[in-house]
């Protein structure tokens, strides 16, 4: 990214594909406009004329014959102004949509170690809002600034035409305006700076109170709740308030300004030549109809060049969004996984945050077709092993190796394609049974659906839907249980036909009986399977070929159930808690 505040050409620039890709309709919108501009012109000379001629010769057949043409140059001006205005907006929404694509394609390939920083409200109003303020830079304001620079030119040049001397003595007032409006509208752009972030403040917490709903009304919390919406609703509603006083309270004196201080200098100008007989009645008639036309286009000269900026300023925005890392740049390796003896932790570590160490130079071994469990404390590093595993972050030391081949020098998504993560909180989307279990992947066709479900005993509550497989879930599956979503999530690694399947937490908050049943699915459907499970709750790794004890990043104990009861009092400790009911110290 350049370093330039406002480096517009860098932006248009960036920007040209998408233009290029509907220059017809720029093509044609801006024709439409350079039309409308020089027509709108032409009507008020064509009163000048019936002024000027038609009625001083008492010419009844001209004056209808001018009048036609005024008519018919109303007319024209009005549907080519409607075609610019459909063409252009048009134009705008292509390119926006397209531009929007492109970003939302850029965001889903960010690691995600970014989005665990990012607010979901704050990102949608980022995203969603500033992609609208950058559209109108291709519709509207495009629209209102080119046509009205084109109309000012065509103004002036007919005004000066028409009376050197009084066009003179206008021009410097209307710079004078301009400028003093547009320093008012960089004064009213800190006020719509600070209600912009204010927006997306509030925005980012509604989304989190709608995502914790439930939670709200158990603690009994909507008051609370309601009390701290109402605050930052109301610091919003003091600013925009004062933003508008200020921003019509100076609109009005500026109508006064140009409706009657123009006039009245127009008049006083032109009157004692009209008088003389070296300036027509028409002449003054064209000044006050292009006066009266210039009037809305003078004034929101200023808020067009604050609204392009506030443009661009979100195209920055977006900009940074789509110049940040993506995994495409950060796994680079080509070579495809083959994964037929071990995965192996060799001396590695790794820290969040600078040198913080999560895990300390651990090593361990996972044989292809045996089960792995990772226990210990919360904060033991346990899910850093498994994120490490599943490529989502890279290690600052050491490496992750399969079959000899570090991770690094894999193709990322291949690797990815090869495990079935199960995690604790189960995502599910809107949508049938059938799409979250093959997560909208058609190529995974409806006997494989089927397969899966049978296997993790779900069949039984699929029959008991009205539709089956087609039965709609609700938002992150709020119309079925948590053991249902477990057993929909294991039905989805095996849909997918995964060779590793990781567990992480998948039984920490269900019930011991659904916890039992998914211990006898596990037997059945992921039998010959490569499993690594993490886990507080011992039961489900009691049978696991080697038990790693985590604590502080680092492998305290190592071995089966017996040999770690024998020999490491912490992973006695830990069972003794949980499955002799012992007492914490």
């Amino acid at each position: 990214m350049p370093k330039e505040k406002h480096n517009y050409k860098y932006y248009l620039k960036l920007l040209h594909p998408f233009i290029a890709d509907n220059k017809g309709l720029l093509f044609f919108g801006l024709f439409a406009m350079l039309v409308t501009s020089f027509l709108r012109l032409v009507d008020p000379l064509i009163l000048a004329l019936i002024i000027d001629k038609s009625i001083p010769n008492h010419d009844l057949s001209e004056m209808f014959r001018y009048g036609f043409m005024f008519v018919a140059v109303v007319l024209v001006s009005g549907l080519l102004s409607y075609a610019q205005i459909v063409l252009l907006s048009r134009f705008g929404i292509k390119v926006i949509t397209r531009f929007k694509g492109e970003v939302f394609s850029h965001l889903l390939k960010l690691p995600i170690s970014w989005y665990n920083k990012q607010p979901v409200g704050e990102l949608i109003a980022r995203v969603e809002s500033d992609s609208e303020r950058v559209k109108v830079l291709f519709s509207d304001l495009s629209i209102t600034i080119v046509g009205n620079l084109l109309f000012f030119i065509g103004v002036f040049a007919v005004l000066l035409y028409k009376d050197f001397k009084t066009t003179i003595i206008l021009m410097p007032i209307i710079i004078v305006c301009i400028i003093l409006y547009w320093l008012l509208y960089k004064f009213l752009a800190k006020f719509y700076r600070r209600i912009r972030e204010k927006y997306a403040l509030i925005s980012a917490k509604i989304t989190d109170y709608v995502q914790g709903m439930s939670m709200i009304q158990a603690l009994n919390q909507e008051k609370r709740v309601y009390d701290d919406m109402a605050y930052a609703s109301r610091d919003k509603l003091v600013l925009e308030v004062k933003a508008n006083f200020i921003h019509y309270g100076s609109q009005g004196i500026f109508e006064f300004v140009f409706n009657v201080l123009f006039v009245v200098i127009v008049i006083l100008a032109t009157a004692p030549k009209i008088i003389a007989g070296a300036a027509s009645l028409g002449t003054l008639v064209v000044f006050i109809q292009y006066i009266f036309r210039m009037i809305w286009p003078i004034m929101h000269l200023g808020e067009n060049v604050i609204q392009m900026q506030r443009s661009f300023v979100s195209l920055k925005r977006i900009l940074e969004l789509t110049s940040l890392k993506t995994e495409d740049e950060s796994f680079t390796g080509t070579t495809l996984p083959s994964f037929e003896k071990e995965i192996k932790f060799e001396n590695l570590s790794f820290a969040y945050n600078d040198e913080d160490w999560v895990l300390k130079d651990i090593n361990f071994t996972i044989p292809k077709g045996k089960k792995i469990a990772l226990v210990g404390p919360s904060g033991s590093g346990k899910s850093t092993a498994i994120s490490l595993l599943c490529a989502f972050y890279h290690a600052q030391k050491g490496q992750i190796t399969v079959d000899g081949v570090p991770i690094s020098e894999m193709d990322f998504r291949a690797w990815r394609s090869k495990i079935g993560l199960i995690l604790q909180d189960i995502f599910l989307f809107p949508g049938s049974i059938l799409e979250n279990v093959r997560v909208y992947n058609d190529n995974i066709d409806h006997s494989q659906v089927e397969n899966a479900i049978n296997i993790v005993q779900l069949d039984a509550f699929i029959n008991k839907q009205p539709d089956g497989l087609m039965t709609e879930l609700a938002e992150r599956g709020q119309n079925v249980s948590h053991g249902e979503k477990q057993l929909i999530s294991f039905a989805r690694a095996l849909a997918f036909e995964s060779e590793i399947i990781i567990m992480d937490e998948a039984t920490a908050s269900i019930d011991p009986q659904t916890e039992a049943r998914i211990q006898r699915t596990m037997k059945t459907a992921f039998e010959g399977k490569t499993i690594v499970v993490v886990a507080h709750r011992l039961t489900s790794v009691l049978d696991a070929d080697e038990i790693l004890y985590l604590e502080e990043g680092e492998i305290k104990a190592r071995g089966d159930h017996q040999t770690l009861m024998k020999e490491s009092p912490a992973y006695q400790r830990l069972v003794e808690l949980q499955l002799l009911g012992g007492e914490d110290e």
